[in-house]
């Protein structure tokens, strides 16, 4: 085992000392494999919708597109207004110009309910009245008190319209499950010039559903209709699942921008504080941050897209690809220090490193691969981007980091035996602490351990996107606002189907909610 690992470390030696004397070649051809992933960056998405969370071909994922493909989209923009007295002639007002404006500026539009669309279905004498609630523009006290009273009358509009109380009312916006559905209408008789000429039709598309891009504009589109009508004498709130999914979005992108700057930095000061060289911390950092753009890249490439489990993976990915770059630089600097021979200092850094860090990165891509193999999509995409990341931190710290100190003029500096006594006595006395006091620590030790497994029994596992907000969230606040006075925000779909064409007409069938009538298996 030691000949083998003694010729293993030669390799490396070998290896080293022919980048050293080989350095532009490396650079070149790493800088060529690298663009070819990075050119791809542009191709990145980002996805906090629920559905992402699920394969492509997940049962669950696949009757829900189906049912969207037969029903059209089941999620909902809500504009609530409100606490107002509705039935004003200035309330109302307010409400036909958001409706009207909603309708012209807001794109990816399937339909627009309100009080102005709002049906009045009922019962005159012998006649059956179907019109819209506010047909006749109530411009009198008596028209607004005459449709108060049919509005609070109705139960179709009670938590849908309307609050119970009559103080809130909404604006429910649902938008097309698919951009392609915008171009159905102007559509409608494509193809019959080819079918008159013997042209058979084309082949239908896949269906590409609206993305995470376009749920944002349609919210972005809302939002600012809203903030023109906002106010304190009329008070708008806006909710519903895109509006969370729009701003679980921009939350993420926030927030992953400012954890990768605040780990460069920390980084970037600790390289420093260890190594007191420009090259000690920039090299590093080259060759971290190249490795998180290939590897997003290589998401692009492959059309994975950002979701919110895989937000960690750039701070996991510069986090862990950083510590072999520490490893080779501290012996290269020693042996510089020491011989001031540049490419023999290379050449014993990865000799003494090499095998050391491609055992420590294989363990590691192995690890954090094993997620690959998650039932939850996102958890699936960690474990195997997150092992190419590795993957290129190990070929990066091999290859770019020592031709980047050959082609830079470096000066030995004078050795201090006594470089870092500080950190040395702390280091010895965690070390006498440890010897001395040996039983103690085991059995502090296995009590934490203890009462760790049984904590760890306590957790509960939830999804309550909501609850990622912090409490003062405008986004939180309203959906629990419009939860407590609308009874809710979100739908609850429910399909039956018995296989059968017109199944749906016998009485007994159409009375199936009440289960005294209509028991399982009843014809």
């Amino acid at each position: 085992m030691g000949m083998l690992r003694n010729r293993i470390e030669n390799r490396f030696e070998e290896g080293g000392l022919w980048i050293a004397r080989n350095p532009l070649k490396v650079i070149l051809t790493v800088a060529v494999l690298l663009a070819a992933l990075i050119m791809h960056l542009p191709k990145i998405t980002m996805d906090t919708s629920t559905e992402g969370f699920l394969f492509d071909d997940d049962p669950a994922l696949v009757e829900y597109n189906a049912f969207r493909d037969r029903y059209g989209r089941d999620e909902r923009v809500v504009l609530a207004i409100g606490p107002v007295d509705v039935f004003t002639p200035e309330v109302l007002s307010k409400v036909r110009a958001i409706h009207e404006r909603i309708e012209a500026e807001v794109p990816y539009l399937a339909d627009v309910s309100s009080l102005l669309t709002a049906r009045n279905t009922r019962g005159e004498g012998d006649r059956l009245v179907v019109e819209d609630l506010l047909e006749e523009w109530p411009d009198t006290p008596e028209k607004l008190a005459a449709v108060k009273a049919r509005a609070l009358g109705n139960v179709f509009y009670k938590n849908l319209l309307l609050s119970e109380d009559g103080r809130y009312t909404t604006i429910v916006i649902e938008t097309l499950a698919s951009a392609d559905d915008a171009r159905v209408a102007d559509d409608v008789l494509a193809g019959f010039d080819e079918l008159s000429a013997g042209t058979p039709p084309a082949e239908p598309k896949p269906r590409q559903y609206l993305t995470d891009k376009q749920n944002t504009e349609v919210v972005v589109a809302v939002k600012r209709i809203m903030a023109e009508f906002n106010s304190e004498a009329l008070p708008i709130q806006l909710a519903g699942s895109p509006v969370v999914t729009h701003f679980l979005k921009s939350a993420m992108a926030k927030d992953m921008q400012t954890f990768v700057k605040l780990l460069i930095l920390i980084i970037a000061v600790t390289l420093f504080l260890i190594f007191r060289r420009v090259t000690g911390v920039f090299y590093p950092l080259i060759a971290v941050i190249l490795t998180l753009l290939a590897t997003v890249g290589f998401m692009g490439l492959t059309g994975a897209a950002i979701k919110l489990p895989t937000q960690i993976l750039p701070s996991l990915i510069l986090a862990v690809g950083i510590g072999a770059s520490v490893h080779v630089l501290a012996l290269f600097y020693r042996k510089l220090d020491e011989t001031g021979d540049k490419p023999g200092a290379i050449s014993y850094a990865l000799g003494h490193s090499g095998l050391a860090i491609v055992m420590t990165s294989l363990t590691t891509m192995a690890g954090i691969g094993s997620f690959s193999m998650a039932e939850v999509a996102p958890i699936a995409d960690l474990g195997r981007f997150a092992a190419f990341g590795v993957f290129v931190s190990l070929i990066l710290t091999l290859t770019l980091l020592p031709a980047l100190l050959a082609i830079t003029p470096l000066k030995p500096r004078e050795l201090h035996p006594e470089k870092h006594p500080v950190m040395d006595r702390i280091l010895m006395w965690i070390a006498d602490v440890s010897t001395t006091y040996a039983r103690g620590i085991v059995i502090t030790s296995a009590v934490i351990i203890v009462v760790g497994l049984a904590v760890v029994t306590q957790v509960k596992l939830s999804h309550f996107p909501l609850h990622w907000f912090p409490k003062t969230d405008e986004t939180r606040m309203a959906t629990e606002t419009l939860d407590k006075v609308m009874k809710g925000t979100i739908n609850a779909e429910v399909i039956l189907d018995w296989k059968e064409t017109n199944a749906l007409y016998p009485p007994r069938r159409m009375h199936c909610y009440d289960s005294q009538r209509d028991q399982p298996g009843a014809p």
